[in-house]
């Protein structure tokens, strides 16, 4: 799984919150952490101030905790905390594998599990509203098991009619014009 990893794990930048406009870039490769910052004032006496350059293994990142809270407010809890993570060797590996692999493992689930696999996170929500993705998908029959009556244990099993079987579920059909 570790081929899977490319030399970049995660990059982002931003403006630090008012009132300072210095901007930061963060790189985390499978290495070190890259901090990058740039102070922008319009003061004649900040002008000659170069940008500066922290790099930290992810051992040294995760011990120097002065760096996490600086990062946090700049950067988000949330993406502080999948920094964290990536420092301590907890990838996301579903989210790295090719597209096109994605596509053949999904190509296996029904179109409710779709629907739910999509609202998960930004990058499967992309996937699943692109056109190629639904092209790939072949129409097959959806079953739904469903109980005759309350009083009796039995349970019939119904396939849907041809017609639906090619349109597919109403939220499918109307993929084009909403998001999930």
């Amino acid at each position: 799984m570790a081929s899977l990893l490319q030399d970049t794990l995660f990059e982002i930048q931003r403006q630090a919150p008012a009132p300072s406009k210095d901007f930061h870039h963060l790189v985390i490769t499978k290495n070190e952490v890259t901090l990058r910052s740039w102070k922008i004032s319009a003061r004649a006496e900040h002008r000659k101030i170069l940008p500066r350059e922290v790099k930290k293994t992810h051992t040294e990142f995760l011990q120097e905790r002065m760096m996490h809270k600086p990062l946090e407010k700049i950067f988000g809890m949330n993406t502080m905390e999948y920094i964290l993570n990536l420092c301590r060797g907890q990838f996301d590996f579903i989210v790295r594998i090719p597209d096109s692999l994605k596509m053949r493992i999904l190509s296996f689930l029904d179109t409710q599990d779709i629907k739910q696999l999509s609202e998960t996170c930004i990058a499967f929500q992309k996937l699943c509203s692109t056109e190629e993705f639904w092209e790939k998908m072949k129409p097959r029959p959806e079953i739904s098991i469903n109980a005759v009556n309350g009083k009796n244990t039995s349970v019939a099993v119904k396939t849907r009619k041809l017609s639906q079987k090619v349109q597919g579920p109403v939220w499918m059909r109307r993929r084009r014009s909403t998001l999930f």
